[in-house]
């Protein structure tokens, strides 16, 4: 049975401040060829479908759009998606249960994703199951008679701890699906998973919202009693174990994703033979525009012809002049009109950058519009009342002293 695996598509977003929508339909077209080239059971996205919580019209008229067609175009074929951490969970399950019967199953609730779905592909059957991102709070118990009367909810492995970690809520998690696939019902046949997380030993990028700390880290061992795990949420394409990946985004994010191969998993499960082997490949997109860093001294950029054929590419250049180029910007964009951004200098010509906006900064943080000095003590004071209705002694002379400390270290 084929799966084609995607997820954090990010519907909506944008790259300093340039729309990719257009670069999103593009892609969205490339996973319709993709539809039409294999013979897929399910298309499974893990989350991100949208790159903010309220996207904006047009992203959802391009995704509503891409629906109907995928079902118009393969009536057998399931589309199964979860809410990821971008997402409204509440938005997204609009109409889902409608949807649902149409073979467009959207999992928003997870005390519902404990009951899989099966996948017939003529005669071969697997058990999928959906976990959206887990909100603190979720996965709650049954409630039981407090001890002072009134109710309390039993978080499950939890005691009376509220599960606010994804690590705490993927054991809760974990636990209940080890019930799940003991159901003699599903015996037999394979199982897969869609989830949006962050695992141990995952490789992040730039684009995604990073998490400080290990308590959002899910154990890969969690999930391992799973045919297949297919999983949202890093926007880089990567091996987690041999039966659990990230599909990564499908389109570069951020600067710091420029060179990688972006695409789509193909997922070939055997239902008939033992432990139901997967094998997994990339299928390659290719972007409307690609997202590169190129580096070199201006004259390069402004005289030369070695980058012509990244005229169109949405770029970070970086000049390694040691003289500051002035409004390079505006030089450069005739030539690249989708130069996003550029840094000046590796060496010496980026500390006198720095230095000499530090400078500037300074001296307009320290003087009025009439050019008199500022007294920075009677700012914090000015702040406190603002924001207290008083000021503080004690306050206001820590800061007096401290920023004395500080000039003397100058």
């Amino acid at each position: 049975m084929k799966l084609l695996h995607t997820g954090d598509l990010h519907l909506g977003k944008s790259l300093h401040e340039t729309s990719l929508i257009d670069d999103q339909r593009a892609m969205l077209e490339s996973l319709e060829a993709e539809l039409d080239r294999g013979n897929y059971a399910a298309l499974l996205i893990a989350g991100d479908v949208y790159d903010r919580t309220i996207p904006p019209a047009e992203a959802v008229e391009l995704f509503s759009g891409f629906l109907v067609r995928a079902r118009r175009e393969h009536p057998g074929l399931r589309v199964c998606l979860i809410p990821g951490n971008h997402d409204s969970a509440r938005r997204l399950s609009f109409a889902d249960r409608i949807l649902g019967e149409s073979g467009i199953h959207i999992a928003c609730d997870p005390e519902e994703s404990f009951k899989p779905i099966i996948l017939d592909d003529g005669g071969k059957h697997l058990a999928l199951f959906l976990l959206p991102f887990l909100a603190p709070g979720t996965l709650s118990g049954e409630p039981k008679p407090a001890a002072k009367g009134g109710l309390e909810l039993d978080f499950a492995g939890a005691g009376d701890k509220i599960l606010a970690t994804q690590a705490d809520l993927a054991i809760e998690a974990a636990r209940r699906f080890g019930k799940a696939l003991a159901d003699p019902a599903i015996a037999g046949m394979p199982t897969a998973l869609v989830a949006h997380c962050l695992t141990r030993a995952g490789i992040q990028s730039g684009s995604e919202r990073v998490f400080l700390g290990t308590a959002e880290e899910v154990s890969p061992e969690l999930f391992s009693g799973f045919s297949y795990v297919a999983l949202g949420h890093l926007h880089r394409p990567q091996r987690v174990t041999d039966r659990m990946w990230y599909s990564g985004s499908p389109l570069a994010y951020a600067f710091d994703e420029a060179g990688q191969e972006k695409g789509f998993l193909s997922v070939d499960v055997d239902c008939s033979s033992p432990g139901f082997p997967v094998s997994v490949s990339l299928v390659p997109v290719k972007p409307l525009h690609a997202v590169t860093r190129l580096t070199g001294p201006f004259d390069e950029f402004y005289k030369g012809v070695a980058h012509g054929a990244h005229s169109s590419d949405y770029l970070e250049i970086t000049l390694t002049d040691s003289n500051l180029v002035v409004n390079p910007v505006n030089l450069l964009r005739p030539k690249f009109p989708n130069l996003l951004s550029l840094r000046q200098g590796l060496e010496g010509a980026a500390d006198a950058t720095h230095a000499a906006r530090e400078e500037a900064a300074d001296g307009a943080a320290r003087k009025t519009p009439d050019g008199d000095k500022r007294d920075p003590v009677a700012d914090f004071s000015d702040f406190e009342t603002m924001l207290h209705g008083a000021v503080d002694p004690d306050r206001k002379e820590l800061f007096a002293k401290l920023l004395a400390e500080c000039a003397d270290e100058a």
